[in-house]
């Protein structure tokens, strides 16, 4: 621009208008792929800010950028193919490239340690320049360096504060990378999460054991108009991670109210652009030579969302879990969640835990109390004198009849013809339903529990009858699951 004599934003005409237009339809995709709108999207971004913003400068614009049209309809119309909006185009990341990923970051992440030494070290250095006047020839003045002390980076085994800054863009992309992988948060979420006040943790009682819970806290503007403060359930390592952060990018903060992933100049209080922390991303891929099929994997942050699923579908956690932790609207959108087939590739995976999960279950003879255990006793019977083949095939045939899935305190063999909570969990009724299973192993300590708390809180609002209502259903409940026990330990003795 510089070079036609572009100095002002008025200066630029019709004629400079289609030339950039030009410019950037022009241009071919780095991966040598199909321009689509999405990838022109990128390319004009801000522009339509650019021009609405105009009319307030005294140079502005005086023509239009993308001839009167939107940023997105632009796009549209000059794509070579249009990608509509619901369709994912975003890679899944292998599986080897996820446990590469986990074991660099977890290595790199203790790069904090010497990056928050230096950063303690130059608080208390204090720099010496002294200089001495001198003349030349002509008369003119120009002064000498005489005394030159800074700060000595080669003693922590640095060139200077450059290096510096790659090292920390190397220790925030490990955070990142740990943060993303364990809570299955968007890029912005991440990015928003603050220095202070990021963690909670909440302890549970849970069959006479205490349980902690543990949440990341940041904002999401994806469920609300206006950033909303959600919590995101996580592992307690990932508060280590956040500090671990903290320490090493100590000597960008200003208080205690800033960003954890903030940017470097001059100690600004915003957080890294999710420009920047996807270009780190990819420099921290190709630093530590992450590859796939010989090739370093391009890697993009909603890659990680699409893992995190992935990984805790085989962990049997339910499609409306996922969705909470995603933070979706709709639980459709969690079912094609990335790609329009991962749904499917999940619910095959579902399919061989559910074998798993039937094969522990009629293979051995703990007792077991509900009202699918009956069903579960006969069908025991028959497993046992069934030959190696027959029960391969038993088993195989089961989760097309029902899925089977982890209960808070057993096993529920989802049918909708026989279940009793019509989908809702809240609802269960474990004592009637013919889909539940439940060990009777140590459940009467919790049933009793139970009971007891349900009873307590009757008194408490007593004067409400929704309350009490409900409470009542529940140890009616309660008291079956007992009966059950007797009747199981009767027989066992």
């Amino acid at each position: 621009m510089y070079d036609n004599k572009i100095l002002k934003l008025s200066d630029i005409t019709e004629f400079d208008a289609s030339c950039i237009q030009s410019e950037i339809l022009n241009e071919t995709h780095k991966n040598g792929l199909e321009i689509t709108n999405r990838t022109l999207l990128s390319r004009v971004r801000g522009f339509g800010h650019l021009q609405k913003q105009s009319h307030k400068m005294r140079d502005g614009l005086t023509v239009h950028l993308l001839e009167g049209m939107s940023e997105s309809e632009w796009a549209r119309i000059n794509a070579n193919k249009v990608i509509g909006r619901q369709e994912k185009t975003t890679s899944e990341m292998p599986d080897s490239v996820a446990k590469k990923l986990y074991h660099a970051a977890i290595r790199d992440i203790e790069t904090y340690k010497i990056l928050h030494e230096v950063n303690l070290a130059r608080e208390k250095f204090i720099s010496i320049r002294k200089y001495k006047k001198k003349y030349r020839d002509d008369g003119t003045v120009y002064y000498e360096p005489t005394v030159k002390k800074t700060f000595p980076y080669s003693d922590f085994g640095f060139t200077n504060h450059h290096e510096i800054n790659f090292f920390q863009n190397r220790l925030m992309s490990a955070g990142y990378i740990l943060i993303a992988l364990f809570t299955g948060m968007r890029i912005h979420e991440i990015l928003r999460i603050r220095n202070e006040h990021n963690f909670k943790s909440e302890t549970l009682n849970y069959n006479g054991y205490e349980q902690v819970i543990s949440f990341v806290i940041s904002q999401t503007t994806k469920l609300e108009a206006e950033p909303t403060k959600y919590k995101w359930q996580t592992l307690p390592f990932i508060k280590q991670i956040m500090d671990k952060l903290k320490l090493g990018l100590s000597n960008r903060y200003t208080s205690n109210k800033d960003y954890l992933f903030v940017q470097k100049a001059n100690r600004s209080p915003y957080p890294v652009s999710n420009m920047s922390m996807n270009t780190m991303l990819r420099q921290y891929l190709n630093h530590n030579n992450i590859t796939y099929n010989n090739e370093v994997w391009y890697i993009a942050s909603h890659q990680f969302r699409k893992k995190f699923a992935r990984i805790m579908t085989r962990q049997g956690l339910g499609i409306k879990a996922i969705q909470d932790q995603l933070k979706h609207y709709d639980p459709e959108m969690t079912k094609i969640y990335g790609d329009p087939n991962i749904y499917i590739e999940l619910q095959q995976e579902k399919f061989i835990l559910s074998e798993e999960l039937y094969a522990e279950l009629y293979s051995n003879q703990i007792p077991i109390i509900g009202g699918g255990a009956d069903e579960v006793k006969q069908l025991r019977k028959e497993f046992k004198g069934m030959t190696k083949a027959e029960r391969e095939i038993f088993l195989q045939s089961l989760p097309n009849k029902a899925l089977i899935e982890q209960t808070d305190d057993g096993l529920c063999m989802y049918r909708p013809q026989k279940a009793l909570c019509g989908g809702d969990k809240t609802a269960c009724r474990p004592a009637d339903c013919n889909n539940s299973v439940i060990s009777a192993d140590g459940m009467r300590r919790t049933l009793l529990w139970r009971k007891r708390e349900n009873e307590r809180l009757l008194t408490f609002f007593k004067s409400s009858l929704p309350k009490t209502s409900y409470l009542n259903s529940r140890n009616i409940e309660i008291n079956k699951l007992i009966e059950q026990l007797d009747k199981v330990e009767v027989i066992n003795v």
